[in-house]
């Protein structure tokens, strides 16, 4: 019923953050420069900084893939599945998957930061059929790792205004307060849809960081096979019977398909009892 797990020796997470605090990187960029020497201000559309979050850390992940023998390629399209795999070479059955993942905070009336949300990819394309919407087929990746970011609006920051080079700092950041982490993704996923119209998966949602650092969600306890089994079945959007939407009913369900649940409920309730 549920796939293998399997494991692989190369510490992506350790490398990463690694080179991270080695290199210093300054996550701010405040314009898109023209060959004129004109400087165009960036706004706070989170595609846009998303993107630019991607650029920077393919320098990083550039570096790593040198350094470790690695063939870094990445995606060709925004819409293929992950951003970045690291990989021996084509034939390579332990390739990694890397995608880039953004959130900004929203913050409650008193000021303290709301819970952090990301989607994590869809359940219901390569998960499943195993090639489609992604680079390779999902079978030859080993792990699948979120590199995550989560930065703070800057809405004093205006898009599209021109500078000249050398009034570069003048134009405000549009973003602001970055913190970074790198974790697989089943260990950040929550058991609920990214949102109620759209077949991505859900990260654990948490108000804190260190959480999503050290991959406390639920199929952190759970493991792997859990995850996915969980959410190759999880149903889709418009599906007209449901066999379960939560842990709780995907237990009772497994449980009517002749599989003993009895010690994934403690752990669970173990896990809720401390989150």
């Amino acid at each position: 019923m549920f796939l293998e797990e399997q494991r692989m020796d190369f510490d992506f997470i350790s490398a990463f953050n690694r080179k991270v605090n080695d290199k210093k990187i300054n996550w701010e960029v405040s314009a898109l420069a023209a060959p004129d020497g004109r400087i165009f201000s960036l706004g706070s559309d989170s595609k846009l900084i998303g993107r630019i979050f991607e650029l920077i850390s393919y320098s990083v992940l550039q570096e790593i893939a040198d350094e470790n023998g690695f063939i870094l390629q990445p995606s060709e399209k925004q819409t293929v599945y992950p951003d970045f795999t690291l990989m021996k070479d084509k034939e390579d059955k332990e390739k990694i998957a890397i995608d880039i993942k953004t959130t900004y905070r929203s913050f409650k009336r008193n000021g303290e930061p709301d819970k952090y949300s990301f989607t994590l990819g869809s359940y219901a394309s390569f998960m499943r059929d195993g090639t489609k919407n992604i680079m390779f087929p999902y079978k030859e990746y080993a792990k699948h790792y979120v590199v995550g970011f989560i930065y703070t609006r800057n809405d004093k920051a205006s898009e599209g205004q021109i500078y000249k080079i050398e009034e570069i700092k003048q134009v405000a950041v549009p973003y602001k307060d970055v913190e970074v982490f790198v974790q697989e993704k089943y260990k950040i996923s929550g058991e609920k849809p990214g949102s109620g119209n759209t077949e991505n998966i859900g990260s654990y949602k948490t108000d804190k960081v260190l959480e999503l650092v050290n991959g406390e969600g639920p199929f952190s306890v759970l493991g792997l096979p859990v995850f996915e089994n969980y959410w190759v079945g999880y149903p889709k959007y418009r599906a007209g019977t449901k066999d379960y939407t939560s842990l709780e009913e995907y237990f009772q369900w497994c449980e009517k398909n002749g599989h003993d649940m009895s010690e994934q409920k403690r752990i669970y309730s173990y896990w809720k009892s401390r989150h």
